[in-house]
């Protein structure tokens, strides 16, 4: 995607092409499931039909599971200028505490201030601008706001 004369590619980064490629699978098996169900219903013993519900079930949470993949990302996958929303942050105790001392705390608004990869991320966070490590800010996951 381009912005600002910028190219970025967040599939590059957290392998976001992957999840909508597996995405279309996981929809494709639950139609081909929901097909042999509706059609083969009579001819199947109860149990297999059971079975085959239940795997469809499965397949809905699975689908389901990836539309959170899609939308939850690490902090620095946002090109400077993008807000996001934190979702959560993974860490040690004295890390997440640290974090939550500085303003880093689920459902916070971020903004990436300045980045230059590969040194750090100047954030707003709250009233404040920090400076984050490319590795600190990678284990902030965020929902990127428009």
């Amino acid at each position: 995607m381009v912005r600002g004369g910028r190219v970025r590619s967040r599939s590059r980064i957290f392998g976001g092409g992957s999840i909508d490629h597996l995405c279309k699978d996981i929809e494709h098996v639950h139609d081909d499931v929901e097909h042999v169900i509706k059609a083969h219903r009579t001819e199947l013993e109860g149990s297999a039909v059971k079975h085959l519900e239940e795997v469809d079930e499965r397949l809905h949470d699975l689908m389901e599971h990836g539309k959170d993949l899609k939308a939850v990302m690490p902090l620095t996958a946002l090109s400077v200028g993008d807000e996001g929303e934190i979702v959560e942050m993974r860490g040690g105790r004295g890390m997440l505490q640290r974090l939550s001392d500085m303003g880093f705390t689920p459902s916070a608004r971020v903004k990436v201030l300045a980045s230059c990869p590969p040194g750090p991320m100047l954030i707003g966070v709250r009233d404040a601008r920090i400076a984050l490590g490319r590795g600190v800010a990678m284990r902030i996951m965020v929902r990127e706001r428009r």
